[in-house]
């Protein structure tokens, strides 16, 4: 199960990972440096340990599974992975200490060497698992808003003038709307592109994707409909949101002044993302 109440567990549950792993990583530190903290709160810590390795496990599974919805994030997913081994391996370590620490066997238990060394390990597994846990943040907020941030520009819908050379035009101000002339539309300052025999105008689109950007740069002068299918089939809201960016039919004619439009994003896709699982309308065109 990858959502919850129609929404995505992952960004949920990655909470709890982010606050318990750090924190039983610290107590448990705390808790071998102190005698007067072990007496006292070990009990606590232990609780926050096995907390840190159930939310981890179900922060990389269920980060899994949303990619399959909306795209992988590479490096997020790969330290996901990490923190998620290091974490389990946490976990293990502390329930060899504990239950080292009620053993029966006292000469085994009192061992100075054996306590030194998995004191030693496990300090280090922890301080590993609190540097990763931000790390993996991190990765994880700038997959998301990186891209967006660093490139977005105002959005008006104002009439601009058609860049030069890229209208196909004629004296009378008509554009026919050609493959060959959304071939031209093909970066993300002007990207245009075909679905199901209609061209949409995605330019400003670009920098509103929750997804991420790259995704509709991949399509911008392409025909993307085999994808858009695939991904959304007969979906409604995929469909609606679409519409708000057509230009018109494949083929037909249309005023060039028209088709330079700045095309607003419509009021109908806010909090798409976050209904659909971030199923934007174009997000596995790119695929």
């Amino acid at each position: 199960m990858d959502l919850i109440f129609g929404l995505p567990l992952h960004p949920l549950v990655v909470h709890a990972a982010a606050v318990f792993i750090p924190l039983s990583a610290i107590g448990f530190i705390l808790v071998l440096l102190s005698e007067k903290i072990r007496k006292t709160y070990t009990p606590l810590v232990l609780a926050a340990v096995a907390i840190a390795v159930v939310s981890g496990v179900i922060a990389s599974s269920s980060g899994e599974e949303l990619a399959e919805r909306v795209g992988l994030p590479v490096d997020h997913a790969i330290q996901g992975e990490r923190l998620r081994n290091v974490v389990l391996i946490f976990g293990a370590l502390v329930a060899v200490w504990y239950f080292l620490q009620r053993s029966k066997e006292k000469a085994f238990a009192q061992s100075h060497l054996l306590n030194t060394s998995l004191k030693a390990v496990t300090t280090i597994v922890a301080a590993a698992s609190l540097v990763l846990t931000v790390v993996v943040g991190h990765s994880g907020a700038s997959s998301a808003w990186k891209d967006r941030v660093a490139e977005a520009a105002p959005i008006t819908s104002d009439v601009s003038p058609p860049p030069s050379g890229t209208t196909g035009g004629n004296a009378s101000g008509q554009l026919m709307l050609s493959a060959q002339e959304v071939a031209k539309h093909n970066s993300a300052s002007d990207c245009w592109s075909v679905v199901n025999g209609n061209v949409y105008n995605l330019t400003s689109y670009i920098q509103r994707h929750p997804g991420g950007q790259s995704v509709l740069k991949n399509i911008c002068g392409k025909d993307g409909s085999a994808a858009f299918t695939n991904q959304h089939s007969n979906q409604g809201k995929p469909n609606n949101v679409l519409q708000g960016f057509l230009i018109g039919a494949l083929g037909s004619t249309v005023s060039a002044t028209d088709s330079a439009k700045v095309i607003t994003p419509p009021a109908s896709t806010a909090g798409y993302g976050e209904e659909e699982g971030e199923e934007e309308v174009e997000e596995e065109e790119g695929r």
